[in-house]
């Protein structure tokens, strides 16, 4: 083996080595951030409990119901009245209660079925917001 097929094996090496470390920083060794729902069909005004796992650690996050996982500024298919603040531990984790509500118009008919989602809105490029950690659920009306 040549002394530059060596050096490029070396190279390659580090920076895949080092390309590990940085991905890794910002969601855990445990992969990206999520959230799950227990029950994920709830009755509107039910609760649900959550739990986010390989978030920022010791970290406060507001996570709101909306509507769409991804969307651009300056729709809004959140339900602005409709989230609360939770503080991660150093783990990145959290447990809360969560009181769901409608995730589109909030006006729907007796007897309705939505899909929806609860997550953490945080902007992703200049004008593009997504859910990070969103979970699907589905919220039921009388």
């Amino acid at each position: 083996m040549s002394r530059r097929t060596s050096l490029y094996f070396a190279v390659t090496t580090v920076l895949a080595g080092l390309m590990g470390v940085f991905s890794a920083g910002s969601a855990g060794a445990s992969g990206a951030p999520h959230i799950s729902a227990h029950p994920n069909s709830v009755m509107v005004n039910g609760t649900t409990e959550l739990v986010g796992k390989n978030f920022q650690p010791s970290t406060s996050l507001t996570v709101k119901e909306c509507g769409l996982k991804n969307w651009v500024v300056p729709q809004n298919p959140c339900d602005s009245t409709n989230s609360i603040v939770v503080t991660t531990n150093s783990h990145g984790g959290f447990k809360s209660a969560f009181t769901v509500q409608t995730c589109t118009t909030g006006t729907e008919n007796p007897g309705f079925s939505e899909k929806c989602f609860i997550g953490v809105p945080t902007p992703t490029g200049v004008d593009t917001i997504t859910l990070v950690g969103a979970v699907r659920i589905t919220v039921t009306g009388p």
